[in-house]
C-alpha cells in the first residue's frame, strides 16, 4: 500500500535550503541592523573600507530609514521562515530600498556594485524557493 497520499505537498529536502539560506540572511541582516542601530548613536564599528563603503555614511537619524528597512528585511525573512510567499515581496521591497536610498540621498559616487550583486543574488535564490512557499 502506498503512502504518498499521506505526505505534505512540500518535503523537508525541498525546504532544507530555503532554511539554510533564511538562517544565513537573517544573520548578516542582523549584522547591518546592529551596524546601523551603532551609527545612529555615534558609533563607528568598522573602519572606513571599500567593503562596506555605505555604512559610514549614516550617522544620527540619517541611519534610522535604513535601520527601518533592514528590520522590514528581518521580517520578510522570518515570513520566508514560515513558508509565507509575501514574505519574499516584503524582502524584495526593503532589499530595493535598501540599495536605492544611499544612491537617492548620497549620489552615485557611493554606488557598490557588491552590494547589488549579492542582494540580487539573494533575491533570485529567495525567488527559486518561492514555489515552496503558500500565500
Amino acid at each position: 500500500m502506498s503512502d504518498n497520499h499521506i505526505l505534505p505537498k512540500h518535503s523537508n529536502n525541498n525546504t532544507l535550503f530555503l532554511r539554510a539560506l533564511c538562517i544565513f540572511s537573517l544573520i548578516i541582516t542582523g549584522f547591518w541592523v546592529i551596524i546601523y542601530i551603532a551609527c545612529s548613536l555615534g558609533f563607528n564599528l568598522i573602519a572606513s573600507s571599500q567593503e562596506f563603503s555605505n555604512a559610514h555614511l549614516f550617522s544620527g537619524f540619517s541611519a534610522l530609514p535604513m535601520i527601518g528597512f533592514s528590520l522590514l528585511a528581518l521580517t520578510g525573512i522570518i515570513l520566508m521562515w514560515k513558508l509565507k510567499k509575501h514574505g519574499f515581496y516584503l524582502y524584495f521591497a526593503a532589499q530595493f530600498l535598501l540599495f536605492n536610498y544611499p544612491l537617492l540621498v548620497f549620489g552615485t559616487e557611493h554606488f557598490d556594485l557588491n552590494e547589488l550583486f549579492f542582494s540580487s543574488v539573494f533575491i533570485l535564490l529567495f525567488g527559486i524557493n518561492l514555489r515552496y512557499m503558500k500565500n
